[in-house]
């Protein structure tokens, strides 16, 4: 160590040889003061707790905040807090990414890849020793990737997952490293420099500084080779073996308690006093009163400092500088600006007069300069260099030498109104008047109104590149033919500005009110996109870049408006606003309203004052935007993203959040989002970015999220994060395509259903007509059949007896003529059954008539009588039932009648509530039991009888005894034998067509 009694100025020549050497990779401008800088201040309204002890930039470009003793991360619009680790004392990030932090209790190791996801975090613990040797105090990180611990017990080198104890005894509390490999260390007991083999303490320092061993805050070497200390004291710094103590020094409360180097090589330091930045000369007080516990320098040239109970403030350098009145400016409402030949910048104020910047300072030029009217509107520079001015109300002034000459209605211009000018190729004039167009020449002026083809009142008048004339108004925009103006339909007819030309001969249109943007070039006309901020003017610089200046304050990079943008194809731009040093957003109505200097600056008149941005130095960036998901909402509940999202079945409600990483202009940032198989388009994300989504369909779905960067350049390819709605078992393809199967099933089933009704309804018409045929075949068979059988056998006995006995052969043929007479009666009474059972509408009725016919066939002595009782109340029967009943009753009847010899038959019907009774009894001569069980032979009677019974569903009972008469009785379920409903008809129509 050297006596500081060396000569000061040869400390100070060298310090400010080395500042100027890296002064130009400053990204604070140092020759700025710290308040033209912008500020901006978050607090806990943002979400931050506002104690901020330590601050570092993770690899996706988070800014990591130990807060309030927790872990936080800064997006740069808003804040989350890890629910741990807690109780946090120092921090540290790996070249790998991966973040160390120390703790009360242990070292822990966070991934890097958890540090964009939200919720609980995986940590790995380590231990350097027990009780205060896992006291973490402080952490420091080495070029050469060694991680040095300090504790309360002391320095602990750590290496492959293994402590090593370097410094015992003595509790750690800064770790630096200097450009020699060696730590600087600040113990508890004073500072220690660690040179790789040993501790070498440095009592001398302490005294040479004028403050107690323990009185050394902070010890850090800056890339120049400077050695600061903070102390008690105040701020002390070492070159070339000299220490220089700056002021403010002494004890009375300039104590500095720690220094920080920025990206860019700026020191800074917070003291007592506040916020100070270092100089060639010294300290400079950045921020009076500001309590810093720590500085930092992002990869963006963004200063941050966390204070202790004041939040988190950014200090970034201005894009826009403004020029107001406290610069010598008129008044702040400058209405347009214009570049001359010389380099000088010209810009007209309303009411103010016109001013001339000359790069040092504004002259001002009003009435008292002979410029009769000061509300300048716009400004124009002809071939002899003269400045011509347009005023509201004063005509036009052309500045020759200093002196002005006015041209108004004096001179023949419509108004004395004239908000623009334009210098065409020629040197003439065309002034945009309140008027119309007028066209000044050699003093000569031309009025162009709505008779020379003006489509409406002017908005602004362009002259192209090939001398053509254009002159936008409320109805599109006029092209200038010969001597009159023609309307250009290939564009809307709507409020339209002629806004610039690029190099390639591309002409702008600007529409209004939707924001159009339409490009003109070789007779074809397409429309680029559509914009907020209606862009009326617009230069092009030489690196090709367009900028627009409007309702808004655009650069649009090479290239990006000489196509048609289609709705997913965003457009590249970037807005530049307050955030950027900018008081309005919004240019001047007046033209000129943009102008590039010589020097590559552009000027910007606003009704705020004039803005200048000097765009070789603007920061630019291809860097993407980092895009990551944050805490979901599913259902009602939250949880983290993870990598990918399995929403269980029946989740109505999805709700994804989700951002863009940008510390330095997080107000540039678009975001847009699409949902595959929900979202037809990309759309726009609202302010927080986020997207609600309801009932997804089951399956996998792409959301995909892009971004652009602060520079307004699209990452069209974004990130895509996976959602899988899991589905009810019926929303499952293996269920579909059952239930296909099984519909399948069913109409080849109903199919085959309909095929075998219609099948049973022709079968039962053939069984019906089978029926039918085998009851009328009985009845032939026993009545018609016989009986002409008997004819025959008559008819050959009477043959026999010819002519032996005539007389007898002559009684046989009258006997074989009565037996004929009778088998025609037989005859026509089975006619008779077939028609009266259809025609008869009441069982008992029908079988009553049928007695009497048989009772007046068959009149003379011996002849039965037959009576028909009735029990219970009669009911409506099913009508083919009905008719089998009634066949049944008359062949009982007619075996009665014909072979039972009986005087007395009962035909008893009853109506019960369980079964159809029918009886038919006889007083004759019986049956044998031969024929009772299997009928006579060669007749169908009781066996037809029999299978009419079965048919219908009844039972049939025949008890006789030879000479003891008979009784037949039909018994049938009530179920079937009344019409109760349609489903009994159709159980006793299947029944009968089985049968």
């Amino acid at each position: 160590m050297t006596n500081t009694a060396s000569s000061p100025w040869k400390l100070f020549l060298c310090v400010l040889l080395l500042i100027l050497t890296v002064s130009s990779a400053w990204a604070l401008d140092p020759s700025r003061p710290v308040s033209s800088y912008i500020r901006n201040r978050i607090t806990d309204e943002n979400g931050l707790p506002n104690i901020v002890d330590q601050i570092a930039e993770s690899r996706d470009g988070f800014l990591l905040l130990v807060a309030a003793g927790n872990l936080a991360r800064f997006d740069g619009r808003h804040f989350y807090v890890f629910d741990q680790p807690g109780f946090i004392t120092a921090m540290a990030l790996a070249e790998d990414g991966d973040l160390w932090v120390g703790t009360t209790d242990d070292l822990e190791r966070i991934p890097a890849a958890a540090l964009n996801q939200s919720g609980r975090v995986p940590t790995t613990s380590y231990h350097p020793d027990p009780g205060k040797g896992s006291r973490i105090r402080s952490l420091h990180l080495t070029r050469n990737g060694v991680l040095w611990v300090g504790t309360a017990a002391g320095l602990y080198r750590f290496e492959s997952g293994v402590f090593s104890v370097v410094i015992p005894g003595t509790s750690i509390e800064r770790i630096e490293e200097a450009s020699n490999g060696h730590l600087l260390v600040i113990t508890s007991e004073g500072f220690v420099e660690w040179d790789g083999l040993r501790a070498i303490p440095h009592p001398e320092l302490a005294a040479q500084l004028g403050v107690k061993a323990n009185e050394v805050f902070h010890v850090f070497e800056d890339r120049r080779g400077v050695t600061w200390f903070c102390t008690a004291n105040g701020v002390a710094r070492r070159l070339g073996g000299l220490i220089e103590k700056l002021a403010p020094w002494g004890t009375h409360g300039h104590g500095a308690y720690r220094g920080y180097e920025d990206p860019s090589g700026t020191v800074w330091f917070y003291r007592a006093e506040g916020l100070f930045r270092a100089s060639a000369a010294g300290l400079e007080l950045a921020v009076a009163g500001m309590n810093a516990r720590y500085i930092y320098g992002d990869r963006d040239g963004n200063l941050w400092v966390g204070t202790n109970g004041d939040g988190l403030y950014r200090f970034k350098d201005r894009a826009v500088r403004m020029f107001t009145k406290a610069d010598g400016l008129p008044n702040n409402t400058a209405m347009t600006v214009l570049a001359t030949h010389d380099g000088a910048v010209w810009s007209g104020f309303n009411c103010g007069g016109i001013a001339r910047f000359d790069g040092h300072g504004f002259r001002i030029y009003n009435e008292k300069s002979g410029l009769l009217n000061s509300c300048v509107w716009t400004l124009a520079e002809d071939a002899n260099h003269d400045v011509w001015i347009g005023t509201w109300g004063g005509g036009v002034f052309r500045m020759r030498d200093g002196r002005f000459t006015q041209y108004s209605k004096a001179q023949g211009l419509p108004s004395d109104i004239v908000p623009g000018i334009l210098v065409a190729h020629d040197g003439s004039l065309w002034l945009k008047t309140a008027a119309g167009v007028s066209h000044m020449r050699d003093r000569e002026v031309r009025n162009y109104t709505a008779s020379d083809g003006l489509s409406g009142a002017p908005f602004a008048v362009y002259e192209d590149r090939k001398g053509g004339i254009w002159v936008g108004t409320g109805h599109g925009a006029d092209h200038l033919s010969g001597d009159r103006f023609v309307n250009f339909s290939s564009l809307p007819r709507s409020e339209t500005f002629p806004i610039g030309e690029d190099r390639s001969g591309g002409l702008y249109f600007s529409v209004l009110p939707s924001g159009e943007i339409y490009r003109a070039k070789s007779n074809e006309v397409i429309g680029i996109a559509s914009t907020s901020d209606v862009p009326e003017t617009m230069v092009e610089t030489e690196q090709g870049d367009l900028w627009l200046g409007g309702d808004g304050i655009l650069r649009v990079p090479r290239g990006a408006l000489d196509h048609h943008h289609q709705p997913d194809d965003p457009l590249d731009f970037a807005a530049f606003g307050p955030a950027d040093g900018l008081v309005t957003a919004a240019a001047s109505a007046g033209r000129p309203a943009l102008a590039l200097a010589p020097d590559g600056k552009l000027w910007i008149a606003t009704t705020q004052g004039l803005a200048v941005v000097d765009l070789p130095h603007l920061p630019r960036t291809d860097r993407k935007p980092a895009i990551y998901m944050e805490e979901l909402t599913v259902g009602r509940n939250k949880q983290p993203p993870g990598h990918e999202l399995v929403l269980p079945p029946g989740t109505h409600h999805l709700e994804l959040p989700f951002d863009a990483i940008e510390l330095s202009s997080p107000e540039k940032i678009r975001l847009q989002y699409r949902l595959d198989s929900v979202d037809s388009e990309w759309l726009d994300a609202p302010s927080p970015p986020h997207a609600t989504y309801s009932n997804l369909p089951p399956g996998k779905h792409a959301f995909h999220i892009r971004a652009c960067n602060r520079d307004g350049i699209w990452d069209r390819t974004g990130v895509v994060y996976y959602i899988t709605q899991q589905p009810y078992f019926y929303e499952t393809g293996w269920f579909r395509l059952a239930t296909a199967m099984a519909g399948l099933l069913l109409l080849w089933g109903l199919y085959r259903l309909r095929l075998r009704q219609a099948e049973a309804r022709l079968n039962m018409r053939l069984e019906g007509r089978l029926a039918e045929r085998s009851r009328i075949a009985r009845e032939l068979h026993d009545t018609l059949l016989q009986s002409f059988q008997g004819v025959v056998f008559l008819f050959q006995g009477a043959i026999n007896l010819l002519p032996a006995r005539p007389d007898e052969a002559k009684q046989r043929f009258e006997g074989a003529l009565d037996q004929a007479e009778q088998a025609i009666i037989e005859g026509r009474d089975a006619v008779h059954e077939m028609r009266s059972s259809e025609a008869a509408s009441e069982l008992s009725a029908a079988i009553n008539a049928f007695a009497e016919e048989l009772a007046n066939a068959q009149t003379g002595k011996g002849s039965p009588s037959i009576h028909v009782r009735v029990a219970g109340t009669p009911r409506t029967l099913n009508t083919i039932l009905r008719d089998e009943v009634y066949r049944i009753a008359v062949e009982a009847l007619r075996n009665a009648f014909q072979h039972a010899q009986a005087h007395q038959i009962e035909v008893e019907i009853t109506y019960g509530e369980r079964q159809l009774l029918l009886r038919v009894r006889d007083d004759g001569k019986g049956m044998d039991a031969d024929i009772l069980d299997h009928g006579s032979a060669g007749h169908f009677g009781l066996p037809g009888m029999r299978e009419r019974a079965k048919l219908i569903g009844g039972s049939l009972e025949v008890r006789s005894k030879a000479g003891s008469g008979t009784e037949v009785e039909l018994a049938i379920p009530s179920s079937i034998a009344y019409a109760k409903s349609s489903a009994t008809r159709r159980w006793f129509l299947g029944r009968f067509r089985r049968k």
